[in-house]
């Protein structure tokens, strides 16, 4: 641009800071997404008429309208304009909104600047008609001069123009009363045409030289006589003479750039550098990239790493930009508040100390112990005390921790009454546009930095896409590597660098956005990337050529302590085996820390029980099961820790598991603590009420127990199950006759353990059930004496009528859809009736003359094979999907020569189909 054009940009920019710049928008913006220009519109109405040598377009249009119609005229013009669509706001709508002119007035009649108002956070009154005038409350408006498509009242024919007064005479005053008080800026027309020279003939005829200063930016060369003509009319013509014609999109994009209140200077020195970044000195700390967004050094400097900012010109630069000026200032900024290691030829400190906000520091410590309430009630203590004391970036971080933090404790009941905004307003957005229309040049930086990367979750957008490109460079990486290749990059301590950026800048600015799915979806991420490093370490080399650079043999504290409260652990599984990984090798000081955790929770959920603290034990018990842990002594203490309550069933379950992973690695003198856990586990299961879901969800996991018990009942038989609560019980049943029926309560505890229990309980429940037996059958608990049948414990051989016609009475019963049952009484009755038959409690004859077998066919697979002799393909993979070992199948299944001749040419067809691999 020449000296001329580059005054204009000043004043311009002075009247975007002074809020006072309207921006009028032509056909020419909206060309760029790929709508026609008003030419092209014309053109389509000349070439119907044959009217070529026509070069009013007024007339034009004026002639298709009188020929054809209104319904026709409209139908033509929307077969034009919304012929597409995938039409969209294209990056010229992003700049005007960025620049936030006061007003903006369009004259085009598609919705794309509304789309792009819908999406952002900038809010303006729509005005399409006169009647819109009335109810518009906004101190800023977007201005449809020429009307709307949909309300099929645009001006576009010559009598529209005629009677322009007449039909918009409520729009057309409000504009000259805009355009008498505020600067005008014209981009997207031509100086040709008419509708630009109409919007002129408005501000030259009413106001003359009182008008302020209009401006008209166009990317095509002008020439000196016409743009001389413009100015002593009062429009300055902006244009850039090296704009080719397939550019002038881009043109228009970069000239709008330029138009930004704190973006126009190019700094020289490190003064004029610490000017255009010091406002961000509010913040105790600032992510790199956003530090060079604000310095305005364009194509001068790049980040070549996200730590290391150079100077393009190195030679010429380094030795005369920190001479005089404050350096000081700006290095004491760069060493304290960034995590740059290297800043235009400064080495930075290496080990940077963060502070936190102090201000907001007590609020959000709060907020970390879930203290939810109270966190809120202290923010917006904090942001009226801020507000007061003009401390406005402490009061917009403030008042965005209230209304954010209240996504947490919707969930505790509801919220208390908060204190008022020392404002009297509750929509912080009416605040910041306050503050940036009458605020110093600092404030006004400030807000619109908070709008940009806090209030619309900027900051994290931004990271959350380069940790997806990272992580897309990991997996070309590792794909690479498995297939012999070579790779030398950067990528794992770049990802670890911006996770630990986005962290700190979190933590250390009290940002209260840990609950938000945008900030786990990167936690995701950022471990999906760590995973693929830790997976390179567990390659074998494809060659002696082959190797990377993205390798971690284990993961340290540093790589997943602030992993585990975020992710999504229910992804592990899937993660594990997309990359054949089966544990994670860790640091012990990682096992040491997740151990301190668990413990911790456990302990604060005994003393008071908290939700979000129970949530909180079930994600560390679950991520330490995907660890490799070689001692089972940690896991017993903390299995002894553990509240058994309604909240932690799946945490005991969880503890169980890995144990029991870990069976062979139990040492003989490690299973009295063992047992003992055990045992205290279950005495308190046993004191729930029967009819508590809390005992119901803990028997369903009594097959973890079982597991564990007969390992150390094989080595160590004095070592049984005997809960304290249990002797007692059982004898207090035996000798007190009111008190026999109880004995049902204990069912699924006797059918898991009895083969575990002493031998002196083991009489005890002997006599108990040789007393129930004798029972009046309306007293008798059927259910309980078919179970203790069925386990061979005890025989209830003068029930054996009743137990078979309470199977028969379950084959019989009829589950329908609508009426569901789990588990289906038919499926029990025939497990029932395969494991009587197994065991020799009935004969074949007895329950055939009960049972009609050909109705019982598919229900299941083992009787199916068993009892009726169905050999198929169907039932022999149903057998193999429910016990997931072949080996084991033919072992009960191919006792004769047929049956495992049968079973072994069915695996062979499988395999030959592709269906099966063989594993060693």
């Amino acid at each position: 641009m020449n000296s001329t054009s580059n005054m204009a940009l000043k004043h311009i920019n002075e009247a975007a800071r002074n809020n006072s710049l309207i921006l009028f928008v032509g056909a020419g913006v909206s060309k760029n997404s790929g709508l026609p220009s008003w030419s092209e519109l014309i053109n389509v109405f000349k070439e119907e008429m044959d009217l070529q040598d026509e070069d009013d377009y007024l007339k034009v249009a004026q002639y298709y309208y009188d020929s054809v119609g209104q319904q026709k005229y409209f139908q033509k013009i929307q077969e034009v304009l919304q012929n597409d669509i995938n039409i969209n706001p294209n990056e010229i709508h992003n700049q005007i909104l960025r620049i936030r002119p006061r007003h903006i007035i369009t004259t085009n009649y598609d919705s794309l600047i509304e789309d792009k108002i819908d999406s952002s956070i900038e809010k303006y009154e729509v005005i399409k008609q006169d009647s819109d005038i009335p109810y518009a409350q906004s101190g800023r408006y977007l201005i449809k001069m020429h009307g709307d498509l949909a309300l099929k009242n645009i001006v576009l024919k010559e009598d529209d123009y005629l009677d322009y007064e007449k039909n918009f005479f409520m729009v057309s005053t409000l504009i000259k009363s805009l355009i008498m008080n505020n600067t005008v800026l014209f981009i997207g027309y031509s100086l040709n045409d008419s509708t630009f020279n109409s919007i002129f003939r408005i501000i030259q005829d009413s106001f003359g030289e009182n008008a302020k200063k209009a401006y008209f930016y166009t990317a095509d060369r002008q020439n000196s006589a016409k743009e001389e003509y413009y100015k002593h009319k009062g429009i300055t013509v902006i244009s850039d003479e090296t704009t080719s014609s397939d550019c002038l999109g881009e043109a228009t994009i970069d000239f709008l750039k330029n138009i930004l209140s704190f973006e126009n200077v190019i700094p020289k020195s490190s003064t004029e550098l610490w000017d255009n970044v010091n406002f961000l000195d509010n913040l105790p700390f600032v992510q790199t990239t956003d530090v060079v967004s604000v310095s305005n050094l364009k194509s001068k400097a790049l980040l070549y790493r996200p730590d290391l900012l150079s100077w393009t010109d190195k030679e010429n630069e380094d030795s005369k930009f920190f001479k005089k000026g404050n350096e000081d200032k700006l290095i004491k900024f760069i060493d304290e508040k960034t995590f740059f290691h290297s800043f235009l030829g400064y080495q930075s400190k290496e080990d940077v100390n963060v502070l936190k906000n102090q201000v907001l520091h007590d609020a959000y410590e709060l907020y970390l112990n879930h203290k939810y309430e109270e966190a809120r009630l202290k923010f917006r203590e904090i942001a009226n005390y801020s507000f007061k004391n003009k401390d406005y970036w402490n009061y917009l971080l403030a008042e965005f921790n209230v209304n954010h933090i209240g996504v947490f404790s919707s969930f505790e009941g509801t919220l208390q009454a908060l204190p008022e905004p020392i404002t009297g307003i509750n929509d912080p957005n009416k605040i910041i546009e306050s503050l940036k229309n009458n605020g110093n040049e600092r404030t006004k930086k400030l807000c619109q930095f908070f709008q940009d990367n806090i209030e619309n979750f900027g900051f994290i957008t931004k990271k959350f896409s380069k940790m997806n490109r990272l992580l897309d460079k990991l997996r070309n990486e590792r794909n690479n590597y498995k297939e012999g290749g070579i790779s030398w990059n950067s990528n794992l301590p770049l990802a670890k660098f911006e996770f630990q950026e986005l962290l700190t800048f979190i933590t250390a600015n009290c940002i209260t956005v840990f609950q938000y799915r945008k900030f786990k979806d990167v936690v995701n991420r950022y471990f999906e990337c760590l995973l693929i490093a830790y997976d390179n370490s567990q390659q074998k080399a494809k060659n002696d050529f082959s190797e990377t650079s993205s390798i971690m043999k284990r993961f340290q504290l540093d790589d997943i302590k602030n992993i585990i409260p975020y992710m999504d652990i229910k992804n592990i599984p899937a993660l594990f085996e997309s990359y054949g990984i089966k544990d994670l090798e860790v640091d012990d000081d990682v096992l040491e820390y997740i151990f301190t955790k668990i413990s911790s929770l456990s302990k604060e959920i005994h003393d008071n029980y908290d939700q979000d603290k129970n949530s909180q034990l079930k994600i560390y018990i679950k991520f330490l099961s995907y660890l490799k842990i070689e001692s089972v002594n940690k896991i017993v203490d903390l299995l002894k820790e553990i509240p058994i309550n309604f909240h932690t069933h799946g945490d005991v379950a969880n503890l169980l598991r890995i144990i029991v992973n870990l069976k062979d690695k139990i040492s003989e003198d490690q299973y009295v603590d063992l047992v003992a856990a055990l045992n205290d586990i279950l005495n308190q299961i046993l004191l729930f009420e029967d009819t508590s879901a809390t005992k119901e969800f803990y028997e369903k996991k009594y097959f973890l127990y079982v597991q564990l018990i007969d390992l150390v009942f094989k080595k160590s038989p004095e070592l049984i199950v005997k809960p304290e609560s249990l002797q007692k019980s059982l004898e207090l049943i035996n000798y007190v006759p009111e008190e026999l029926t109880e004995i049902t309560r204990y069912e699924n505890f006797i059918v898991n353990f009895y083969e575990y229990l002493s031998t002196k309980q083991q009489k005890l429940l002997q006599q108990i059930f040789t007393k129930y037996e004798k029972v009046n059958e309306n007293e008798l608990n059927i259910g309980f004496v078919t179970e203790i049948a069925i386990h061979k414990i005890y025989g209830f051989n003068s029930k054996k009528d009743i137990i078979l016609g309470f199977v028969v009475e379950k084959l019989n019963s009829n589950n329908e859809p609508l009426a569901r049952i789990i588990p289906n009484p038919k499926e029990e009755g025939v497990r029932m009736l395969f494991n009587f038959i197994q065991n020799g409690y009935f004969t074949l004859e007895q329950v055939k003359s009960k049972v009609d077998f050909d109705d019982l066919k598919g229900v299941l697979p083992e009787f199916d094979w068993k009892f009726l002799n169905i050999y198929s393909d169907e039932v022999i993979f149903k057998l193999v999907e429910k016990y997931n070992d072949f080996n084991w199948v033919k072992k009960f299944y191919g006792k004769t020569d047929e049956e495992a001749k049968i079973l072994d040419e069915w695996l062979i067809d499988q395999a030959m189909k592709g269906k099966i691999e063989f594993k060693e």
